[in-house]
């Protein structure tokens, strides 16, 4: 990918989210610091609502429900942080009247709302509530909901009664709870049985174990005793060739004396 392509790709993006971009609007700024507060608040409430618009439209649940995280979070920000701001500048200000003042808490109030009703995921925009009362619908008059009186159906017996289609369902269940307690029933017998082979392994190793443990005893003892008579052995050995060697020496002084006298002779 070259320069071009990196441009090219470049503008596209931000033409798409150029909306979102707070620096690129700007307003005029006018003598009224409170105003010029409100207008860039309603400017971020304004891309905020169109965020919340795409959002809901928005397809795949784990991405909506990241941005609609993000969307929480920047709603958190500016009830928390721009609209205490806009309370406290809507008391000052040179030549301030009391319905002036009054005037701009109600447009924070009214904004303040505003923003609480931006849909997040967790809170869905607010619509308006029809009132319910006494009087004839689709003539604007207020509408009587009266559930006993909707319907007689509700009040018959044969309402309640089964339907071939209800039986049947509840046969089926009834014959799979019967499979599933004698699947759980040969599930519970045979952990019983493996519950006793362990058992039964446990105690047959703990009997080994004894078993091993003596022979380990006697092992040491056999060793013991091994070496024991090694080492009668080896001093046995010592003395047959001192005792030998000393017969050696002797025949030999015999032969000298022998060849001796003979030259003598």
């Amino acid at each position: 990918m070259n320069v071009t392509d990196v441009l090219l790709r470049s503008q596209a993006i931000y033409k798409k989210y150029e909306k979102y971009d707070s620096l690129g609007v700007t307003r005029e700024k006018t003598d009224d610091p409170f105003t010029d507060e409100l207008n860039m608040v309603l400017d971020k409430v304004q891309d905020l609502q169109l965020r919340a618009d795409e959002i809901a439209a928005e397809k795949n649940r784990a991405l909506k429900a990241a941005l609609n995280a993000e969307l929480r979070k920047t709603k958190a920000t500016l009830l928390e942080q721009a609209i205490p701001l806009l309370e406290k500048m809507a008391k000052k200000g040179k030549g301030l009247t009391p319905d002036k003042v009054a005037s701009r808490q109600a447009q924070v109030a009214e904004l303040r709302q505003t923003i609480e009703d931006i849909s997040d995921g967790v809170h869905s925009a607010r619509k308006p509530q029809r009132p319910f009362g006494h009087g004839s619908p689709g003539k604007g008059g207020e509408i009587t909901i009266n559930a006993t009186q909707a319907d007689g159906r509700f009040e018959s017996r044969d309402y309640y009664t089964h339907t071939d289609q209800t039986r049947a369902f509840q046969q089926e269940w009834a014959e799979a709870k019967s499979r599933q307690d004698q699947q759980l029933e040969s599930i519970e017998t045979g952990l019983g049985q493996l519950k006793e082979i362990g058992a039964a392994m446990n105690e047959e190793l703990q009997r080994h174990d004894v078993l091993i443990n003596e022979v380990d005893e006697k092992m040491d003892k056999v060793t013991k005793e091994l070496q024991t008579n090694n080492m009668r052995l080896k001093g046995l050995v010592t003395k047959m060739r001192s005792t030998r060697n000393f017969v050696v020496d002797i025949v030999l002084i015999c032969i000298l004396l022998a060849i001796g006298l003979y030259l003598y002779k």
